[in-house]
């Protein structure tokens, strides 16, 4: 099966932050989102589902200074990236 993958405004931003600043966690980006349209539970970049309030919610290693944060929305096998830049609620 293969996922769409859908942004939070949050994320475009972050996405567009990591382009311009840090080149090579962009380029590590890119991979992590291709692997999510395929099989968003396992892959690169340690995946794990998250608890407490942000139960329901998947990361990824990006960097040691950024994680991937995403949702994966089996209804309508979509994945909606949240956020790309910083760690969690770095924000």
């Amino acid at each position: 099966m293969s996922y769409d993958l859908s942004y939070t405004d949050d994320a475009t931003e972050d996405i567009r932050l990591l382009k311009r600043n840090e080149p090579s966690a962009y380029k590590k980006l890119v991979k992590l989102l291709v692997e999510l349209m395929e099989h968003p539970e396992t892959g690169t970049g340690k995946p794990e589902q998250l608890r407490g309030n942000l139960s329901g919610i998947w990361s990824r290693r990006i960097t040691d200074k950024h994680r991937l944060v995403y949702e994966i929305r089996e209804d309508r096998i979509d994945v909606l990236v949240v956020n790309a830049y910083g760690h969690y609620n770095d924000k």
